[in-house]
């Protein structure tokens, strides 16, 4: 039904669309097709967005000029806090961007919405070794191949054409891709978190099958867990040396307000590296670690953030780093939830900035570099910093209330 219609005016088509007056043994299959087709509307949309993308690295490449700061870094910070999203996802899109421009042809298939951007960015990822002379021949063949495939049917079609054509290149990206072994934590809903490894195939594959193994031995001789939460204990006893699982050592950040302080209550509980659980679940973690400790926080009765004086130093101290993070609980780069992995001096020390929480913010180590590239200024007023960007764009962050549910404007009595 909307196969015909221009890719540019698609969305206004279907919401005109009188679904409502289809017989209606028809109006299901209509739906359908308006759900299929309207991919190519939101395919243009990136693919267009992504143009963009690229064009604005072109200009900042240029306007920076050789030796004055990476403009690739810049535009991702442009493209984080533009989007709201942490510098990884940013630097994706500009790698992506970065890819389509080597291969038109490609590219020109992602601007009609004919591939996804899933699959422009598996075609950029396994074509990126090849010789710039060789790209012309490379997104001539793929780009003759992909429509209609899966995102993975075209990764291996652009695999076979690379290796056809370059079969040393080939194996200097597979060399690159073996050597970026990373081990990284995502947070999940009820006191949950996956631990994701990417390493050598060889390595992974042994490492999961000796868990596997281990398992099913003890399934065998009549161990009632289910055959998951053996590996996870097997897992961590073995990374952590322990003889059981439940033994690791762990600190419960206890987020007190006045009100729960003298009349109990609901309150959250932060388990530092992962976040909020319930109150039950941080009991259930205390009965069973043999090591946990435990450390009570007081709040800003208002806003619910937390305060702390501390003296100038050229380092923060323990005490003011671990507020500080306490406090931010994620990178302060508007848009980033990365981990924190700097304690950073919003108000530099060598320009009289002090070692204080005031001037202290939590930040991932991308969002460091991106603040310190020609252009780039923070300021502070109160707990808000304000992120000026090369094009004058500004994007503020404050830190988030450790008890929820308060207003940060709300007026002190």
């Amino acid at each position: 039904m909307f196969e015909d219609v221009a890719t540019a005016d698609l969305l206004g088509h279907v919401r005109a669309h009188d679904f409502a007056g289809e017989p209606t043994l028809e109006v299901d299959a209509v739906r359908v097709d308006a759900i299929r087709e309207l991919d190519r509307t939101i395919r243009a949309a990136q693919a267009e967005q992504v143009r963009q993308v690229a064009l604005l690295h072109r200009e900042r490449a240029r306007k920076m000029g050789l030796g004055h700061g990476d403009p690739t870094l810049s535009v991702i910070g442009e493209v984080s806090m533009a989007r709201m999203i942490g510098p990884t996802a940013a630097g994706t899109q500009v790698e992506l961007a970065l890819g389509m421009t080597r291969l038109p042809k490609v590219f020109d298939l992602f601007l009609t919405g004919a591939i996804s951007e899933a699959t422009a960015r598996a075609v950029a990822r396994e074509t990126q070794s090849l010789h710039v002379d060789d790209d012309v021949v490379a997104d001539g063949e793929i780009a003759a191949k992909i429509t209609g495939m899966t995102t993975a049917q075209a990764r291996d079609a652009a695999a076979r054409v690379v290796i056809g054509i370059d079969a040393e290149a080939a194996h200097e990206r597979a060399r690159r891709n073996r050597a970026d072994a990373r081990v990284t934590l995502h947070p999940d809903a009820d006191g949950i978190a996956h631990l994701r490894v990417r390493g050598p195939a060889e390595q992974i594959v042994a490492a999961h099958r000796a868990l596997d193994d281990w398992a099913t031995g003890l399934r065998s001789t009549g161990d009632p867990r289910s055959r998951g939460q053996i590996m996870t204990g097997t897992l961590v006893e073995r990374v952590t040396g322990q003889a059981f699982a439940d033994d690791v050592a762990v600190e419960i950040n206890l987020v007190l307000d006045a009100k729960t302080l003298v009349a109990g209550g609901d309150t959250p509980v932060e388990l530092d590296g992962y976040g909020p659980i319930s109150p039950d679940v941080a009991d259930e973690i205390i009965a069973k670690a043999r090591t946990a400790s435990i450390r009570r926080l007081f709040v800003d009765p208002a806003d619910g953030t937390l305060l702390v004086r501390e003296p100038r130093r050229r380092r923060f101290t323990r005490t003011t780093s671990a507020h500080i993070r306490t406090r931010d609980r994620r990178c302060r780069q508007p848009g980033c939830d990365a981990k924190i992995r700097h304690d950073d001096h919003i108000h530099a020390f060598e320009h009289g900035g002090l070692s204080v929480a005031d001037n202290g913010q939590g930040l991932c180590v991308r969002s460091h570099t991106i603040k310190h590239q020609p252009g780039w200024t923070i300021t502070t007023t109160g707990t808000t910093t304000t992120w000026n960007t090369p094009t004058g764009h500004q994007y503020r962050s404050t830190p988030p209330p450790v008890l929820p549910g308060r207003d940060p404007g709300h007026q002190r009595q």
